[in-house]
């Protein structure tokens, strides 16, 4: 997933699958994203994510 489209998710709580055979499922608050690797919160964590691993992010209200 590009950098510029992984940028507008800042700040947002979102639902962010992966790709896989598992369709694993995170949601937190968007946090940061550097180079190709994007920060979420989760509840009381923090976790780092390979960006060209994403395969749907989705926002949540």
């Amino acid at each position: 997933m590009p950098v510029e489209l992984l940028n507008e998710f800042i700040d947002k709580n979102c639902t962010i699958t992966l790709m896989g055979e598992q369709h694993i499922q995170f949601i937190g608050i968007v946090i940061a994203v550097e180079g190709y690797w994007i920060k979420i919160k989760e509840d009381e964590s923090i976790r780092v994510i390979n960006g060209a691993m994403i395969q749907d992010i989705k926002t949540s209200k």
